[in-house]
């Protein structure tokens, strides 16, 4: 029994891993499924603040479907985000040929590490350091060789676990998910709502927010909620 069992967990695994798409995700997308496609080039709007929150329309549908054409039929809240390739913030468009799933979780490499890049290059563009169509062009080809370019050498699990503590800049620009929680599991006052690996955002006034570990953080609870995470009902509040 012992021995089939073995077996049978042994053929699982070869058809995982022999599989292009759970090859491709969640690090790198399946550039035939996520090619990546551009909303503009316009400099003066991307760089206008605010501007990526301005034009965020992904319904729940469309993210359902992008799960469903990478395979991925169960996952945990906060697991994964459905992320733009070429982000809002560097004038991604909304649509499916811009999206995949991206997880939180996987180590080194997730999308906390993504959103350096991302912010990375929307200080670069707004800065006049790069052209909008490169940044659009590198992040769509490899974004981990983007990394490489524009950050640094790509985060071993030490230099990961300080990336998601640390902001890459004093003054981030939006990203695609929330802002980074800290290791403790705190957030950052510019962004006090946290989310737990329930998929359940808290504000301070909650009686579960100080022994909440947060995954991710957010400014506030309508950007919690964009993003996919729910209030607590109020048995889960006592």
């Amino acid at each position: 029994m012992q021995n089939n069992l073995i077996k049978a967990g042994l053929i699982w695994l070869a058809l995982v891993f022999s599989n292009p798409l759970f090859a491709n995700s969640p690090l790198k997308p399946d550039p035939q499924i996520t090619p990546g496609e551009v909303l503009t080039t316009d400099t003066n709007r991307i760089c206008t603040r605010g501007y990526a929150k301005s034009v965020r329309a992904v319904p729940s549908s469309t993210k359902r479907m992008v799960y469903r054409l990478y395979g991925i039929k169960n996952r945990n809240p906060g697991e994964y985000e459905v992320d733009h390739l070429i982000s809002l913030e560097l004038g991604g468009a909304n649509s499916i040929q811009n999206l995949w799933p991206q997880s939180f979780l996987t180590m080194p490499l997730n999308a906390h590490v993504k959103d350096t890049l991302e912010n990375k290059l929307h200080e670069l563009i707004c800065s006049g350091r790069i052209n909008v169509h490169q940044a659009q062009q590198e992040i769509a080809a490899d974004w981990t060789l983007a990394y490489e370019k524009y950050v640094g050498p790509l985060p071993g699990p030490a230099e990961n676990r300080h990336a998601l503590s640390t902001p890459a800049s004093d003054e981030p620009a939006e990203s695609e998910g929330g802002k980074h929680a800290s290791i403790t599991g705190n957030c950052p006052q510019e962004a006090p709502v946290k989310v737990s690996k329930r998929g359940i955002y808290h504000l301070k006034s909650d009686p579960n927010y100080s022994h909440t570990k947060a995954i991710d953080c957010f400014p506030s609870a309508e950007a919690a909620e964009a993003s996919g995470f729910r209030a607590p009902k109020d048995h889960e509040n006592h």
